[in-house]
């Protein structure tokens, strides 16, 4: 009974590993996660939506790539799709805005491609951004440790425990 506890804590260890391994080599290779807040794509993004952004390869870019870029000097982010790339610069349009956005921008803005989208997982990323989402996932983590070993103890006695009268 013994070895399959380590099993399973050896599994549930090599999964975390395995996730932050991957999200470590994506972020090294330049792939970055947004937040979707607003309504402005709707309905192929929707706010609490997370997104995947590849590296911008800008000399790829064309009509329909939904990119996420900065239209100014500030820090806002803005995640719209591509209307029409000139010369000039690229136009964009969130598919759930009735006009094309006022501003165009140069190739140099766009921080990245969308590769895929995952439904929701915004809200789980803007939770885990705040110190009492840490927190509780902290406190989950110890909950579940103590839940097993009360439902599972350990074959052996606790080292230093009293001897049991007989």
């Amino acid at each position: 009974m013994h070895i399959h506890r380590r099993v399973v804590w050896a599994f549930v260890a090599l999964v975390f590993l395995g996730l932050v391994a991957v999200g470590v080599a994506g972020w090294q290779q330049g792939y970055r996660a947004y937040v979707i807040h607003t309504g402005s794509m709707n309905p192929t993004l929707v706010p609490g939506d997370l997104i995947i952004d590849r590296p911008a390869a800008t000399q790829h870019l064309q009509p329909g790539d939904i990119i996420t870029f900065r239209h100014s000097a500030g820090p806002d982010l803005v995640t719209h799709r591509i209307t029409s790339v000139a010369a000039t610069g690229i136009h964009t349009k969130g598919d759930g805005n009735s006009t094309a956005d006022v501003w165009t921008i140069s190739p140099h803005m766009v921080q990245g491609v969308e590769q895929t989208r995952l439904p929701l997982m915004g809200y789980v990323a803007v939770y885990f951004r705040q110190p009492t989402g840490v927190g509780s996932l902290v406190t989950s983590f110890i909950g579940l440790f103590l839940l097993w070993r009360l439902f599972f103890p350990p074959d052996e006695p606790l080292r230093g425990a009293l001897p049991s009268a007989v």
